[in-house]
């Protein structure tokens, strides 16, 4: 009976998590919006944008524009990100690869690489490898500790690159 209780248990909080994500604000679409993230101690969004020089060409100094959508005081308005934002978690650090490609990694995760390019037809996007599956990314949303010190697990949403099929996986930290 305890069993069926803890899996029901486990089953309400995957549910109320879920749901939870549901309420969070969609930031709006632009064009180079690579992805954005989220996480379960409050609704400002952190957006990355492609930056763009010329041409249809990324900055070779800085590929990505990182910036927070303050949904909580400002009604999403745009602002920079602080310091600590930047060199603890949200910033990125970026390695040019080839024509208009780039490796880079998140400032709270740097042993996950992502990376950046531009197909022909101008479009970039993000790839990332999760659990083995290949996906190109538009959202992660971060579980973390009432502080906001800790991530526990992280949901990554996006496509499959080969079908287009929307794909899910989750990564368990610790």
């Amino acid at each position: 009976m305890k069993k069926y209780y803890i899996l029901f248990v486990a089953f309400l909080s995957i549910l109320c998590v879920s749901w939870d994500q549901e309420r969070y604000p969609t930031p709006p679409a632009c064009k180079g919006r690579l992805f954005y993230i989220q996480h379960s101690n409050g609704i400002n969004t952190f957006v990355y944008d492609a930056n763009f020089i010329s041409g249809g060409r990324l900055s070779e100094t800085k590929p990505i524009n990182v910036s927070r959508l303050n949904y909580e005081d400002k009604d999403g308005q745009r602002e920079e990100l602080s310091n600590m934002q930047r060199k603890m978690a949200y910033g990125v650090d970026a390695t040019k690869t080839g024509d208009n490609k780039f490796d880079f990694t998140l400032a709270a995760y740097p042993q996950k690489k992502l990376s950046l390019n531009v197909k022909s037809c101008g479009t970039p996007s993000v790839h990332i490898n999760i659990n083995g599956q290949d996906m190109v990314l538009h959202k992660m949303f971060l579980h973390c500790n009432k502080l906001g010190t800790n991530v526990s697990l992280i949901d990554f949403y996006g496509k499959d690159p080969k079908t287009g099929k929307a794909v899910k996986q989750q990564l368990a930290l610790n």
